[in-house]
């Protein structure tokens, strides 16, 4: 069954815009001295934990490419021991960093800057290493370090995941060097089989000097307790973020701190975030995991993220999700199976997986917000190319025959629309070439560009150029792959119920739920070249079936493909119809619904369901 009709509808309303206000970013951006910290866990074939190695010091970068590191390694068990090295750093006009990696000789960080810190992991990387690198800038003068931080740790006594340990806690400083007492609450492998509970730790105690170094001091080091022992503390130039780790023999642990802020609601998050994570699941040695990614936050009580994974056994995979959060008024809060915190201004997050449905996984991510970035004349956002369905935030890589929206600033002289089939040659005197391909185009404006990637771009990156008239824009690279599946959504959002209908095309709600054994219909862009081929700009006149052929997972369980390809009478639309499963009792009345393909896995959206 193919819908023919009303798809239009579908899309109108889909793209939200975004702010434009300061410089591209370029080497220079990121100068002078850092403090860091990383954490690399090397693995088996199986996903046994057997090389653990972290690093803590400073990385001082020269502006033109280069860096220089000095520190404290531990590797395994053994003691720390002086290092330092060099490497090579690149980074683009969003943000986005390559550089390699401190660690292990011949790795390469995927890594994102902002003001706040630069965070990053070796996603790319061929190896069964994951890890997760935090730098925060140095102050020049002696830093604000005073009142509260909501921080989270990531710990493996040893460099085993036998003892492997995560927590929550607010650091509160007191007078002459002392810390209030402390709620940690946090989990470990082998306490209470990893059910999370709360510890009070009293008496610790820090120092700080001018330069931003101090230290911690939580007790004795004691793997019955959550957080103990000594560590190394750094605190960022703006005094937002505060950065640490052990140093003793055998201890790869990290400790991320964020500037605790007052009278937080859902509102307050509201923000594009660059983030960087690591897990290790002590309970499935399989499951770990490194990634670099981005996250969204428009206040409406949800995260879109878009991440860079790296798993084990399965290589890179591109990752697009919707969590809810909530916030409390101190901006500690939740995610699933995660407790988070956001930090003053809304500047940066931390997060850890604490949650008794979990109790095997041990994960810290960071986030900080992107630099605001701004051009002259015909200017595309290097952070505004986003899949016009999800509008997974920037990272999330383009497909061919994928439905893009692109935001800047002086694209076009008037809005218009078209009709299909669109125009490659030009609309309203505006051209979009794509790896210097003319792009057929839907809708463009002064502020945003509505097009469609053509079928024959290939990666593993892409150029992007706007012109207006007879002046060109800046060129804009993004990341290419097969696939790049976004579901659209009834409230326009790329997040809540889905762009679904019932074979009678009645849109699929909660009023008008699907039922077990149903066949639906999904509408969705990104999932690349079709068979036959149609021409750009051009609709299906029949069954045009996608090259990727995808899974649907409905709350967890595989539906049953009939049909994934291209939706009769308008460009860009994808279909998929699916016949559901059976769902347990209890399931609930709304499921996430999920699209997963050989380099690409989405959820992002629901279904409701009729149990």
């Amino acid at each position: 069954m193919i819908h023919k009709t009303g798809c239009l509808g579908l899309l109108l309303g889909c793209w939200i815009g975004l702010p434009v206000s300061a410089q591209t970013l370029t080497n220079q951006s990121i100068t002078g001295k850092y403090f860091f910290r990383q954490v690399s866990l090397g693995t088996d074939g199986s996903g046994n934990l057997t090389d653990a190695r972290s690093v803590l010091g400073t990385i001082t970068f020269n502006g033109a490419g280069s860096f220089s590191w000095t520190g404290q390694e531990v590797i395994g068990g053994g003691a720390a021991a002086p290092q330092s090295g060099s490497g090579k750093y690149a980074v683009d006009p969003g943000g986005f960093v390559t550089m390699d990696s401190p660690l292990r000789a011949g790795d390469t960080e995927n890594a994102r800057w902002g003001p706040e810190a630069l965070v990053g992991s070796s996603t790319e990387s061929t190896d069964n290493t994951f890890d997760l690198l935090v730098a925060v800038p140095a102050p020049a003068s002696a830093p604000g370090f005073s009142g509260s931080y909501w921080t989270a740790s990531l710990e493996f006594p040893g460099g085993s995941a036998a003892s492997a340990r995560t927590a929550i806690f607010e650091l509160t400083t007191g007078t002459a060097g002392t810390l209030a007492t402390i709620g940690v609450t946090g989990h470990a492998a082998n306490l209470t089989s990893g059910t999370p509970f709360t510890q009070q730790v009293s008496g610790a105690t820090y120092t700080m000097g001018s330069d931003g170094t101090g230290t911690f001091s939580f007790g004795a080091a004691n793997t019955a307790n959550l957080l103990s022992g000594g560590k190394t503390l750094y605190v960022s130039a703006d005094g937002n973020v505060m950065l640490g780790g052990s140093t003793a023999a055998g201890s790869h642990d990290m400790v991320i701190g964020v500037k605790a802020l007052t009278g937080a609601t859902q509102a307050t998050w509201n923000a594009t975030y660059w983030s960087a994570g690591l897990r290790m699941d002590a309970s499935d040695a399989s499951a770990a995991v490194g990634y670099a990614g981005s996250a969204l936050a428009r206040g409406l009580g949800n995260l879109t993220w878009s991440k860079r994974l790296k798993a084990l056994g399965e290589g890179a995979l591109d990752f697009t999700a919707v969590n809810q959060y909530n916030l409390n008024a101190d901006g500690s809060g939740s995610l699933p199976l995660m407790k988070t915190s956001l930090g003053a201004g809304g500047k940066a997050f931390v997060s850890a997986s604490i949650d008794p449905n979990d109790p095997g996984a041990f994960e810290l991510d960071f986030g900080v917000q992107t630099a605001s970035l701004s051009g002259s004349g015909v200017f595309v956002n290097p952070l505004g190319v986003l899949n016009a369905a999800s509008s997974a935030p920037p990272g999330n890589p383009i497909s061919p025959g994928e439905f893009l929206a692109l935001y800047g600033t002086g694209l076009a002289k008037s809005t218009l629309k078209a009709a299909p089939p669109y125009p490659v040659g030009g609309l309203n005197g505006v051209t979009v070439l794509i790896n210097g391909k003319s792009a057929p185009l839907y809708f463009v404006s002064s502020g945003q560009i509505n097009c469609l990637v053509p079928y024959a771009t290939q990666g593993p990156t892409a150029t992007i150029v706007v012109q207006n008239g007879t002046v060109s824009s800046n060129t804009v690279t993004v990341p290419v792959a097969a696939t790049s599946p976004g579901v659209f959504s009834a409230d326009e959002t790329g997040a809540g119920v889905g762009a679904i209908l019932h074979a009678n095309f009645s849109p699929v709600t909660a009023a008008n739920p699907a039922q077990a054994g149903e066949t639906v219909l999904v509408y969705l862009t990104g999932m690349g070249t079709v068979n036959p081929v149609v021409a750009d700009g051009t609709a299906a006149s029949g069954l045009d079936y996608s090259n990727s052929q995808p899974e649907v997972l409905v709350g967890g369980l595989s539906g049953t493909v009939a049909y994934s390809g291209l939706a009769p009478g308008f460009p860009g639309l994808y279909q998929i119809n699916v016949t559901l499963p059976a769902f347990p009792p209890g399931s609930g009345t709304s499921l996430p619904l999920a699209i997963s393909t050989a380099n690409a896995f989405h959820d992002q959206v629901e279904i409701p369901i009729n149990q």
